[in-house]
């Protein structure tokens, strides 16, 4: 990314974390909150971090993570709240077209969702994934292949839309 220190790394990246973890979360608020924890890890860290070939995986992994936690929380707080028989959730305004997108991947299991994440809205191709994952390119691409397929049933993705390679 080349960038001199943290802090000009932490501004050069920021948008398309905060992009991606809405992505994942379905919230942009919380998505800010997840990037700014993952972008004060990557501070804390910028000795280690700024020594990786891709610094920017880091930042995305750990948010990646982040949000694996959130979701996680977010689904013991509604079994609790349908237990107690309330729900406080309410959904953020938005087009409805991105809340559906929103939606739709954020309802993945956390593999499947992170890998929807990297490959079409960062644009990660299958080996930067993996290496992101740290996991396989096979593992990649089954998992990609799994996550489209659940993205087809509620129809999200058409089948001449992404080809799955």
């Amino acid at each position: 990314m080349g960038a001199d220190g943290p802090e000009e790394f932490c501004d050069a990246v920021r948008g398309r974390l905060v992009g991606a973890l809405a992505l994942a979360t379905g919230r942009r608020a919380v998505a800010e909150e997840l990037a700014q924890e993952a972008l004060v890890r990557v501070w804390q860290r910028w000795d280690r971090v700024s020594q990786l070939d891709v610094p920017e995986a880091w930042a995305v992994r750990v948010g990646l993570n982040l949000a694996g936690s959130w979701h996680r929380r977010r689904q013991a707080e509604w079994r609790a709240n349908r237990r107690a028989d309330r729900n406080e959730f309410t959904v953020e305004e938005d087009r409805a077209a991105a809340v559906a997108v929103r939606e739709a991947v954020s309802a993945l299991p956390d593999r499947q969702r992170s890998v929807i994440v990297a490959r079409f809205f960062l644009g990660y191709d299958v080996a930067a994934t993996a290496a992101l994952l740290e996991c396989a390119e096979g593992t990649v691409k089954a998992t990609t292949h799994q996550a489209l397929a659940r993205l087809r049933t509620v129809g999200l993705v058409e089948d001449e839309e992404v080809p799955v390679r």
